[in-house]
C-alpha cells in the first residue's frame, strides 16, 4: 500500500513467515519478520481460499500502486496467482475487503512487537536458557519437568523472585527470540 510517499508492504509466505516492510522517501526500509503460529496461518489460508473465486472474478478495480493505492497479490497453492489493484478511495469487493482486514491484523501484530521473531517451533527449552517474550519480559528456564501432555517449564521472570509455569509449546508461542546471558 502506498499513502503519500510512504510505502507499506505486508507479505505472508506459505511457510508461515510474515514480513512487514515500510519505507518513506530517502529512508532505508524498516523490516520486521516473524513466524506466524499454526492457527494464524491456517486462518489466513482459509480466508485466501474463501476469497479467491471473487478476487479472480472482479480482478482489477483500476488504479495500480501509486499515491493512495493498494495492491493485493494472492497465490494460493495449486491455483493461478492473481493481482488486485485499487485506489484507497475505491469501494473494493467484499473479498478484497476481507483479505485486507486479515492482512491488517497480521500487520498490527508485527507492529506490536516491532522486532523480528526467531523461529522457535523446534526449540527444546533447557535449564539456563533465556528468551524474550512478546510482552518485553525476559525469562530464564529454571526447570523442565515432565507433564501429562508434554514438557512443563518453570521460568524466572526477569531478575526478580517471580517464576511462572508454562508448557514448552506455550513458551515457544510467546517467545520472540533467545537472548544471551
Amino acid at each position: 500500500m502506498t499513502i503519500g510517499e510512504t510505502s507499506t508492504r505486508t507479505s505472508v509466505f506459505r511457510n508461515g513467515v510474515a514480513v512487514l516492510a515500510r519505507s518513506g522517501p530517502g529512508e532505508q526500509p524498516s523490516v520486521v519478520r516473524q513466524q506466524l503460529t499454526d492457527i494464524e496461518l491456517k486462518v489466513l489460508v482459509q480466508v485466501v481460499e474463501e476469497c479467491y473465486p471473487e478476487l479472480v472474478r472482479f480482478g482489477d478495480l483500476g488504479k495500480g500502486p501509486g499515491e493512495g493505492a493498494a495492491e493485493l497479490r494472492v497465490a494460493p497453492e495449486g491455483k493461478e496467482p492473481v493481482v488486485i489493484r485499487f485506489a484507497l478511495t475505491a469501494a473494493p469487493s467484499v473479498a478484497s475487503s476481507r483479505l485486507t482486514k486479515a492482512l491488517d491484523g497480521v500487520e498490527a501484530r508485527l507492529e506490536r512487537t516491532n522486532v523480528s521473531r526467531e523461529d522457535l517451533r523446534e526449540w527444546i527449552p533447557a535449564v539456563g536458557e533465556r528468551v524474550e517474550l512478546e510482552d518485553g519480559r525476559t525469562v530464564e528456564v529454571l526447570e523442565v519437568l515432565e507433564g501429562q501432555t508434554g514438557p512443563l517449564v518453570r521460568a524466572q521472570v526477569g531478575d526478580g523472585p517471580v517464576s511462572i509455569f508454562l508448557s514448552a509449546d506455550e513458551l515457544r508461542r510467546l517467545a520472540l527470540r533467545r537472548v544471551p546471558r
